[in-house]
């Protein structure tokens, strides 16, 4: 069962020299698009192109696809080109409104298929539809192209059947290979059929199309349609007149409320609001419930007089109540869906923000961790070796040196002797001053009671022996001592 889905690994044949499509006069061919000098030419036979179109209208709710059967060429000026003359429709698939998937059922029933065509005719490229989604190559899409169809002049076709578009891919020359889509295509088909391959040309040209759309014609539009017109009946005919005389009237209805709304409304503007309240016999609502009640009378009237079931109008207008409704609803759908996913974005945004902080916390707790973890581990490497425990200890008693620690307790001391000295100074000045003022007292009461003194008794300080002994004895804690004292220096 692999062995039937991997295409890729299949021997690749060497594209052979042939002429091309356009230059043969036994094919018509023309130009869809416009097909650039760089693009890979891709010649699509006509009834292919039309049978994968009839395909893709088919069914617009999923994807379908299918496989391209024909060959590859080069032509003698050594360009390449592709031929495609079949196609496959694939069958057994997994599809949905996006996707398009290959199963093994698939490409069992594709080549069993195939043994019925001649060996020469290869499997070219594939296609697929993309309703409503536009032309282009989804990462599904690229991943069939890259496995199954990677060979370097392999195809691939997209068709919106709901936007009318349709575009070829090929593999691009450049490295990575990948594909690119082509700007044309050339339609071909056999020479007698060259009105029909122009008509069919022209609608993919989005050019004016003389008939109906023309992938649903007939194959043969040379001769124009024959019109019988002898076995009509006249009850035909009276059906016809009918059915325009009804039309004529719809018309003149229609005209006839417009003008009255016209005149009206013309009426309204020159009243006053008064005269508008009081003299309104319908309102708003009312006026447009009784045109909708005439417009349904009047299209009633027509639906019964042409099929026989005015029941048809009724359900026409429950199915478009139910649409409308359905029509609300999905907007309310899609305004919740839209706030929800507004906060969704508005709560992601703020759960990253808290990661982050939350991250960066941890960042920094961590770096702050081996920081400590470092400064320990320092610490104990130096308290593990005996040269470093002196400066352990300087670290531990707030990263003082000891010679400095033992210099200011010095320098402390020598401060408070210092100072201790200097008061035991001044407590003794004090003492001096003392004595020196009890012993003036002393020499006013001697030289009241007129005894005789010779000039060094009466100032102390002339003889360096006195003052000496004076110092001394201001240490006494009386005067009298000190009267003693001198009476005995007298004597």
């Amino acid at each position: 069962m692999d062995d039937e889905i991997q295409l890729g690994e299949m021997a690749q044949a060497q594209p052979q020299i042939s002429i091309r499509p356009d230059d043969d006069a036994h094919f018509s061919t023309k130009v869809v698009g416009q097909t650039a000098s760089d693009d890979l030419t891709i010649f699509v036979d006509l009834d292919v192109q039309r049978d994968m179109e009839a395909h893709a209208l088919s069914n617009a709710n999923v994807e379908l696809g299918g496989v391209l059967l024909g060959r590859q060429f080069i032509d003698h000026a050594g360009k390449p080109f592709v031929v495609i003359s079949d196609c496959l429709r694939a069958t057994h698939f997994e599809a949905t409104k996006g996707t398009f998937k290959f199963t093994h059922e698939t490409w069992r029933e594709i080549t069993r298929q195939r043994e019925g065509f001649r060996p020469d005719l290869e499997m070219v490229g594939w296609y697929h539809t993309h309703p409503g989604w536009g032309v282009f190559l989804s990462g599904m899409d690229l991943f069939i192209c890259n496995n199954f169809f990677n060979r370097a002049l392999d195809v691939a076709l997209v068709i919106d059947p709901c936007k009318q578009e349709r575009g070829w891919f090929y593999w691009a020359d450049s490295s990575p290979a990948k594909k690119r889509q082509s700007q044309g295509f050339i339609l071909t088909t056999n020479r007698l059929r060259s009105v029909e391959l122009e008509q069919y040309a022209n609608f993919y040209n989005k050019e004016p199309v003389l008939n109906q759309d023309p992938r649903y014609s007939p194959q043969n539009t040379s001769s124009p349609p024959v019109v019988v017109m002898e076995n009509r009946r006249i009850i035909s005919e009276v059906s016809i007149a009918g059915l325009l005389v009804l039309q004529f009237i719809f018309l003149c209805f229609l005209t006839y409320n417009q003008w009255a709304d016209s005149k009206t409304s013309s009426v309204d503007q020159s009243l006053t609001t008064q005269t508008r309240t009081a003299n309104a016999e319908l309102t708003a609502d009312e006026i447009l419930s009784a045109k909708e009640s005439a417009y349904r009378e009047i299209l009633t009237a027509i639906v019964a007089h042409e099929t026989g079931y005015p029941q048809l109008v009724d359900q026409y207008t429950k199915l478009q109540v139910s649409q409308n409704q359905l029509q609300s609803s999905y907007q309310n759908q899609q305004l919740l869906i839209e706030n929800l996913t507004s906060k969704n974005l508005d709560y992601q945004i703020a759960l990253q923000q808290k990661q982050r902080a939350h991250d960066q916390k941890l960042s920094e707790m961590a770096e702050t961790h081996e920081r400590a973890k470092a400064a320990l581990k320092k610490r104990f490497q130096q308290a593990s070796h005996p040269d470093n425990e002196a400066e352990l200890l300087s670290s531990s008693m707030g990263q003082i040196n000891p010679k400095w620690y033992w210099a200011i307790f010095g320098g402390t001391g020598l401060a408070t002797l210092a100072t201790g000295f200097f008061l035991n100074q001044s407590s003794r000045k004090k003492d001096f001053d003392d004595t020196n003022a009890s012993l003036s007292e002393q020499e006013i009461s001697d030289k009241s009671l007129d005894l005789p003194r010779t000039s060094q008794e009466i100032n102390p300080q002339a003889s360096p022996t006195n003052a000496s002994e004076m110092f001394f004895v201001s240490n006494s804690p009386t005067p009298g001592l000190l009267r003693q004292k001198e009476k005995f220096n007298l004597d």
